[in-house]
């Protein structure tokens, strides 16, 4: 059976919340604060799982506490942990997150052993044909083209998630097959500045993109939905209306379940119809892994917005 295969970050989140962000200098005293499972790779990891897909994380963690604990967290989930190794000397990758009334979020992260990932001989411990790889920009990019690399050799497909935002290198974007950006990923990689309320031009800017070898670039927009371009066919899929409460780690929970709907042969419109579907969810839940719901869950939504 194909698999999901992430290499990525593993953190934890300490979620700080607030009425309002402070200016610089300024001190504000806050409402709670709580403590979560995150990191992209992670959660997108446990947004593959939960939505139905085998899935297996490749990172890394420190000796000390948070990690043992994300380590047994990922366990608990179902994921399989044979790619994640401890690293010493390193602390686990910490993500600081503050969540303001409006469900805002500002973001600081300590990379830890993300970035300590050492020598071994493969990074990618059971990848085959069928299975998808994905990949984000918190861990070191040599690793990220490392992981491409095994994937493609071994006739894996490769998803691309690259943030935090930044330039994507040629041949990264050369053995990339899917590329999942958000508007401000969109305009850096592809180096065009895009008005959001002009599809013409976001998927102008995609089909640049195109060029570099990539077959399907998918552009999330938040309340705006998502843009799909796959082989040159557009795509609109307008967002679904919900009341939010803390938007972290909504595109990470797209990405999994979009995912696992092309591991169960989900046409890529559908796929994207249920990463759509996910991410509305998961955005009506505090954290990042935390607030993922299951495949029953969006399911249920899936069906009648199908029916």
């Amino acid at each position: 059976m194909s698999k999901a295969i992430i290499a990525g970050s593993i953190n934890m989140d300490i979620v700080v919340y607030v009425d309002k962000h402070p200016r610089v200098g300024e001190t504000i005293f806050g409402r709670e604060v709580k403590y979560f499972p995150g990191g992209k790779g992670s959660n997108q990891a446990v947004a593959c799982k939960r939505l139905g897909c085998e899935t297996m994380m490749v990172g890394r963690v420190g000796a000390d506490e948070f990690g043992s604990t994300m380590v047994n967290f990922l366990r608990g989930e179902g994921i399989d942990t044979g790619g994640v190794l401890t690293v010493k000397g390193h602390a686990t990758g910490t993500a600081f997150i503050v969540v303001d009334s409006q469900s805002e979020n500002s973001i600081i992260v300590i990379s830890g052993a993300n970035k300590a990932w050492g020598s071994v001989d493969r990074l990618l411990p059971n990848v085959n044909a069928g299975d998808l790889v994905l990949a984000q920009f918190e861990v070191p990019d040599e690793i990220v083209l490392r992981s491409f690399n095994e994937a493609r050799s071994a006739g894996a497909r490769t998803i691309l998630n690259p943030t935090p935002a930044k330039k994507c290198s040629k041949d990264l974007l050369a053995i990339t097959n899917i590329l999942v950006v958000n508007e401000i990923e969109l305009q850096e990689i592809s180096g065009i500045s895009v008005d959001l309320n002009n599809d013409d031009e976001i998927f102008d800017a995609a089909s640049a993109l195109l060029s570099a070898g990539l077959e399907t670039v998918v552009v999330t927009l938040g309340s705006k939905g998502v843009r799909l371009l796959d082989r040159g066919q557009k795509s609109r899929i307008g967002a679904r209306p919900v009341k939010a409460v803390d938007t972290t780690g909504a595109g990470d929970c797209f990405i999994g379940a979009f995912t696992a709907g092309l591991i169960a042969n989900y046409s890529m419109l559908d796929a994207v119809k249920l990463g759509n579907v996910a991410a509305s969810i998961s955005v009506t839940r505090e954290g990042a892994a935390s607030s993922i719901p299951t495949l029953e869950e969006v399911k249920k939504i899936f069906g009648e917005l199908a029916g």
